[in-house]
């Protein structure tokens, strides 16, 4: 299946173009707004080729793919007939879902990492700039050099007006008019407010005092403005006659909104900053090493839920007022380079040869790249046990960090790549302190691993395509699934064991798609997804069987890509399954592989089923 056909495939699991609000994504994750997310089966989308997980979090219906996210997106918008961020307004069919705390909160988290996620390029590329500077001053480049002042505004550009960038991506996210967003938080950076706040004299509106502030480097008063805004906007949209809309609606809207926001909203902004950030403050001065290990290990389940992104505005701002952040980002080192290292572990020890790509994949993903999502839902959370020793090797890792006060300069993902990050600019041995910390995360992670272990996952004796058996005629069966073949005695179940439906043998898969083994027509889909029947084009019968006893899941889990009557070839996808889901029912995911009508012709030998020649 190409891409172009999963991301078709991924809109239909999802509830079809009409379900779909609209679609963003950030480094890893495509980030779906749906009318109605109780129709989705996780089981199905995460079966889809690519695709490492789903979170469901703050309103959003997150689809984990990795580093190829744009590509997916990409074919995404393609399907979905848009070239971006796409609004459907058509009311929602679940209708007014009830007011939660925990909806509330959630709300918060998906306006915050929806509005901070899209500009995440900008703010990594100039942070990037920022460490190229530091390592030039190492060398003696002085920074009066014209070169290097020049290179200095371009990585400060984004921070400076990261408040515009924030409102534009928030007027997306609350379906307001993106232009008037940047305009209103333009103003709180407009050079003449400044040289106000600056000057002897407060600065008032209708008398109403407006409260000095240094706006540059803030998220929250921009997500603050806008958020209003667009309950402004839609008001005066109401109560406007539709001929006087172009001239006088935005009059209004700015008239309202700029002595709002000066008086109220964006001073109120930079409370709640400031009070966030004396939150981290007093948690780090009150225990330090505590706090730090504490939240470095449990980064990992925090990255799962999304809800890491309420702590970036936190983090930009500090990098913007302080210069360097003290929480999220030397966290962030602990945590990406222990999952690197577990999957290190589980790639060296595994004998699986495609768990052991994937690792190795996922392993420089995390320790080079500080992208940590195809290592925690491709390895770590698959296998359970790495997982608990990444949060170990990283909790021991942010102790030691939160013990000497490592601080990050840049706002970047941490790596192996990017430490320089870590450059204090004026020296000292913040820098050995982050290296050692590194080093600290990935050795006891990789430890753990290695003595706590892991379930591996079988290896591969055959893979799909593998060639099984020899039919009259010059017929031939191939593997419908990968995994490790066994004789049929061996599947833990007495009817497929004793022979009594036939010959055959079973399969204990390492991935979760059954392939039409020839080409041939289907026969029977079982109602709950669980089993398939096929006849091939010269009268062989076989059912392929996902499990033992599967038929009390009801169909969870399950996803038939085919229906009776369909004529398949060779290869075709018939069936995808979730073993994991199989494993949490108490149940064995054995695939049972049975010639159901060649009984006096069909023998089993070394893997393979053997059909003498004779008449049907």
């Amino acid at each position: 299946m190409n891409l172009s056909d999963t991301a078709k495939q991924l809109i239909k699991e999802l509830g079809g173009h009409e379900n779909v609000i609209d679609v963003t994504h950030c480094m890893t994750r495509l980030r779906f707004r749906l009318k109605n997310e109780d129709i989705v089966d996780d089981a199905k989308v995460k079966s889809l080729s690519g695709v490492l997980g789903v979170s469901r979090s703050g309103g959003q219906y997150q689809v984990i793919i990795g580093n190829a996210v744009a590509t997916y997106y990409r074919a995404v918008t393609d399907v979905l007939g848009i070239s971006g961020h796409t609004e459907n307004t058509a009311p929602v069919s679940a209708g007014k879902k009830k007011w939660t705390a925990k909806r509330f909160f959630g709300n918060i988290i998906d306006a915050i990492s929806g509005s901070v996620a899209p500009i995440l390029p900008a703010i990594i590329g100039c942070g990037m700039i920022k460490l190229l500077l530091i390592i030039l001053g190492l060398l003696g480049v002085p920074d009066t050099n014209m070169t290097y002042r020049v290179l200095e505004i371009v990585g400060d550009a984004a921070f400076y007006f990261l408040p515009i960038m924030v409102a534009y991506t928030a007027a997306k996210k609350f379906g307001c008019n993106p232009v008037l967003a940047m305009t209103l938080t333009g103003l709180l950076l407009h050079p003449d407010l400044i040289a106000l706040f600056s000057a002897d004299t407060p600065v008032t509106f209708l008398r109403l005092p407006v409260t000095a502030a240094t706006y540059s480097s803030s998220i929250i008063p921009p997500l603050l403005c806008t958020w209003v805004l667009s309950y402004v906007e839609k008001g005066i949209d109401k109560i406007t006659p539709t001929w006087t809309k172009t001239i006088f609606k935005p009059m209004l809207v700015l008239l309202i909104m700029a002595p709002v926001s000066l008086v109220a909203l964006a001073p109120l902004g930079t409370l709640i900053g400031a009070w966030v950030q004396g939150l981290f403050a007093w948690l780090l001065g009150l225990s330090g090493w505590l706090t730090m290990g504490i939240f470095a290990a449990l980064l990992p389940l925090i990255i799962m839920t999304g809800m890491h992104y309420a702590f970036v505005p936190g983090a930009l701002s500090d990098i913007g007022t302080l210069g360097y952040d003290p929480f999220l980002l030397p966290a962030m080192l602990a945590s990406n380079l222990a999952q690197g290292a577990a999957c290190l572990a589980v790639m060296i020890r595994t004998k699986n040869r495609e768990l052991r790509s994937v690792a190795g994949a996922a392993a420089v993903s995390a320790l080079t790249a500080g992208i940590t999502e195809p290592a925690l839902y491709g390895i770590t959370l698959r296998l359970k046990k790495p997982l608990v020793a990444a949060c170990i090797g990283s909790g021991i890792a942010g102790i030691f960090i939160g013990a000497f006060g490592v601080r990050s300069y840049a706002f970047t993902s941490p790596s192996l790549l990017a430490i320089v990050q870590f450059i204090a600019p004026e020296g000292g041995m913040n820098f050995t302190y982050a290296i050692a910390g590194a080093g600290i995360a990935i050795v006891a992670t990789f430890i753990a691993t290695l003595i706590l272990g892991f379930e591996d996952v079988p290896k591969e004796d055959a893979a799909v395509g593998e060639m099984v058996d020899g039919l009259p005629d010059g017929e031939t069966i191939h593997a419908p699934v990968a995994g490790e073949i066994i004789p049929l005695a061996e599947i833990p179940d007495e009817t497929f064991a004793s022979g009594v439906l036939g010959i055959g043998f079973g399969v204990r898969p390492s991935t979760g798609e059954v392939y039409a083994p020839f080409n041939g027509t289907v026969e029977n889909v079982f109602e709950t997804g669980h089993a398939i029947g096929l006849k091939s084009e010269k009268g062989t019968e076989l059912l392929i069987h996902v499990g033992i006893n599967t038929v009390t899941m009801q169909g969870e889990g399950f996803s038939p890509c085919v229906k009776n009557g369909d004529r398949v070839r060779e290869g075709d996808v018939l069936l995808r399954f979730d073993t994991e889901s199989i494993r949490r029912h108490g149940l064995d995911p054995t695939v049972a592989v049975i010639v159901t009508n060649r009984e006096d012709r069909a023998a089993y030998s070394d893997g393979k089923i053997i059909i003498k020649e004779g008449v049907s």
